[in-house]
């Protein structure tokens, strides 16, 4: 028995046609795999919340850098201060030293000075004893005329006297090499106070310089971490506001070939059912709305001073891989990696009127070398280096 096969009414085929249109202007993303404009969107708001958060924190963290660093400068006084009395007392040590030199020649010379004496006093004192205690009467006694009584008797006074004069000879000379051992002790006490002393200074600052430089990096690194997540947050937000906004533009060209093709579609629907008309009902075919370098070199003073720019604040240091502030100046003079002197020191040198380049910029707890200008170059502080600044309220301009 034969089927008879019923062709498709092309109004049915039409209808469908439209359907699937008014489908398509419905939701024209529907055929779209990929996450809509508004995902991306919110993507993008919810990196650009991480970012804003990430950006409080570094700069919270940023702000902690920015309080380690003002206390490591608002502690630049003590470490120069430190290290003016770490010198100090090394120059201290120096000279108690140079006067335990002079104790010890004094001591050699009364020694010697005593040894002579005493060997002519030992020699007299056998003379008298081999000549007998009446040597002396016989001398008067035989003096054949009042003049040669006189005479002998004179003689014999001086003799008395000269002795007299080397045993007080021989008992200052014993009174001063007491003294001078007496000094000895003390100097060599004073010496080695000032070595214990130096010594605690250093090993104070260097914890100090060690524990804020421990706090310092990690606070560096931790702010950097978070500058750096903020960075990549904000790249993030970036990349996906740019894709929203693409596919906002393929979402909207797609909502406008669906308007298109569901006003074809409608036309043809009318056509095929014979409706001819105007007609409301129309569909809108816009679719919908909607940091080892060493600094040196130079062949005069301000040479040497701008050839340390950069090099590093190092407590106690004269190069050449770092300066402090006497340190650079030292170096800056001598032309050796050698201490000239302190703070201290350069603040007893004659003051001048007329600044020149190559003076010494100070007050008691800095110090610079003059370049011109009112300028200095001077290793300013910790985490800052060797720089060119302006000469600092209350220094002194001195010439040596």
């Amino acid at each position: 028995m034969n089927t008879e096969l019923k062709p498709f009414p092309r109004r049915s085929f039409v209808a469908g046609a439209a359907t699937l249109g008014a489908l398509a202007v419905a939701n024209p993303l529907v055929a779209f795999a990929t996450p809509t404009s508004a995902e991306k969107e919110a993507e993008a708001d919810a990196a650009a919340a991480e970012a804003a958060g990430i950006e409080a924190s570094a700069a919270e963290k940023q702000a902690e850098v920015d309080a380690a660093m003002a206390a490591l400068e608002n502690m630049q006084v003590a470490l120069d201060e430190a290290s003016q009395k770490y010198t100090q007392c090394i120059l201290d040590e120096e000279a108690a030293r140079a006067r335990m030199e002079e104790c010890q020649q004094r001591i050699e010379e009364k020694t010697a000075e005593m040894h002579e004496l005493q060997d002519i006093l030992s020699s007299r004192a056998r003379n008298i004893y081999r000549q007998g205690n009446d040597s002396f009467i016989d001398v008067l006694l035989g003096a054949n005329s009042f003049e040669e009584f006189a005479s002998n008797w004179s003689l014999l006074n001086s003799i008395t006297n000269q002795d007299a004069d080397l045993v007080a000879q021989s008992r200052a000379a014993r009174e001063e090499l007491q003294e001078a051992h007496v000094e000895l002790e003390k100097q060599e006490k004073i010496a080695q106070e000032n070595v214990e002393e130096a010594e605690k200074v250093r090993i104070e600052a260097e914890a100090m310089v060690a524990e804020m430089q421990t706090i310092y990096d990690s606070l560096s690194s931790e702010a950097a971490e978070l500058l750096e997540q903020a960075r990549i947050a904000r790249e993030t937000e970036q990349a996906a506001r740019a894709e929203a906004e693409e596919l906002a533009r393929q979402e909207q060209a797609a909502r406008e070939e669906a308007a298109r093709a569901a006003a074809a579609a409608a036309a043809a629907a009318t056509t095929a059912s014979g409706g001819g008309g105007g007609g409301g009902g129309g569909i809108d075919p816009t679719g919908e709305s909607g940091g080892s370098a060493v600094y040196e070199g130079g062949g005069d003073i301000v040479s040497r001073a701008y050839a340390c720019l950069g090099a590093p604040y190092v407590w106690g240091a004269v190069g050449p891989y770092g300066y402090d502030c006497s340190g650079l100046v030292s170096y800056c003079y001598l032309g050796t990696h050698a201490r000239l002197g302190t703070t201290y020191t350069f603040m007893t040198y004659p003051q001048v009127s007329n600044p020149q380049p190559g003076d010494i910029c100070t007050h008691s707890t800095h110090c610079g070398i003059y370049i011109g200008n009112g300028q200095m170059i001077h290793a300013s502080t910790y985490g800052v280096g060797v720089i060119i600044g302006p000469v600092q309220s209350g220094m002194i301009i001195v010439r040596p």
